[in-house]
């Protein structure tokens, strides 16, 4: 297996800002690729790239650099990476990729490996809604924070929804929502961390917290429902897993195959955090423990929020990560705090 020295990052946000930091740490230089000039990781990597997801030029040159790439978010151009993927190794590889991004696939590929998820239909809306009662009417696509979603009842007239696939979701009265961390490498290790509780506000994650309020038997439950996708999915990377418990029953929500804001408490409260084990899963180093020494729970910094900062700094408890915006913008995570116990 050939040596690798430079990892690239496509995506220039605070994730891929973070992995530059724990690559650098573990002896690797870095090189993003991003579309925005001053994006987060832009200001920590060893080169950027800077041009369009679809400038094949660019890519080539990416490609030349580095010695494998990974993403940092999944709402880039499935053609970017399959591209990119004929001259260097991309980890996750594209077709994990496909299936994460495209809601439809996602539950699709969930319901056939065996894993529940809420009911859903992808035609008939107006039919189905009838049916469900209440459900959450969601693009199918590009959809994230809340965004490109409706909540309906029974009756309720459906917007206008274009040409765009979209999929109509049985609204799921849940008792919470946690997600579960899963690293898999490319020997076929993998490494899962406990669960966590995640909190919402204005359909945007405001906290998780450590230990997720469940019983030890779900905790059990949902790490091995983390491994058994990761395994099935043919992950290379780290991959989040959100479900809703119900009961003592688990539904998967969504996955994200790359770290995720539910697994920033790991940076500060594990052995290993989410981005020294994605650099360790991709680069084939044996993955780290997933162990978690402190408890506690992250807080989004979002929009405004960032002017709090002040009272985290006089926090002795309190470890302050900013992600260098220089704009706060309502909905726009400037940065995270993680209070550890």
């Amino acid at each position: 297996m050939k040596k690798i020295s430079t990892i690239g990052i496509i995506g220039g946000g605070q994730l891929g800002r973070m992995t530059c930091f724990y690559a650098h740490k573990m002896g690797f230089k870095t090189v993003v690729f991003s579309d925005i000039a001053d994006a987060p990781a832009t200001f920590v990597t060893n080169q950027t790239i800077i041009a369009d997801y679809s400038d094949r030029e660019a890519l080539k040159k990416f490609a030349s650099l580095i010695d494998i790439a990974t993403f940092e978010f999944e709402n880039i151009p499935f053609e970017t990476v399959s591209f990119l993927a004929q001259h260097v190794e991309v980890c996750p590889n594209a077709e994990v990729l496909k299936i994460t991004q495209h809601r439809i696939l996602e539950k699709d590929f969930l319901n056939s490996i065996g894993v529940k998820t809420a009911l859903y239909a992808i035609s008939d809306f107006a039919e189905n809604l009838q049916k469900f009662g209440k459900a959450i009417l969601k693009t199918a696509t590009m959809g994230y924070d809340g965004k490109g979603q409706y909540v309906l009842n029974a009756g309720d007239a459906l917007p206008e929804l274009g040409s765009n696939p979209w999929i109509l979701e049985k609204f799921c009265p849940f008792d919470s929502e946690i997600s579960v961390m899963v690293a898999r490498s490319k020997s076929g290790e993998i490494a899962v961390y406990e669960p966590l509780t995640n909190i919402h506000k204005n359909a945007i994650l405001d906290e998780s917290h450590y230990p997720a309020k469940v019983s030890e038997d779900l905790k059990i439950k949902a790490q091995n429902l983390a491994k058994n996708i990761a395994e099935k999915i043919g992950l290379i990377g780290v991959l989040a897993v959100e479900m809703f418990v119900v009961g003592e029953e688990l539904l998967v929500n969504e996955l994200a195959p790359r770290p995720h804001n539910s697994g920033h408490f790991s940076m500060d409260a594990a052995v290993t955090s989410q981005f020294e084990q994605l650099v360790r899963a991709i680069t084939n180093l044996p993955l780290g423990s997933t162990k978690f020494h402190s408890t506690g729970f992250m807080k989004n910094l979002i929009g405004d929020e960032i002017n709090d900062v002040a009272k985290f700094y006089k926090n002795p408890s309190a470890k302050l990560h900013l992600y260098g915006k220089t704009e706060a913008k309502a909905g726009r995570k400037m940065g995270h705090v993680n209070i550890v116990n």
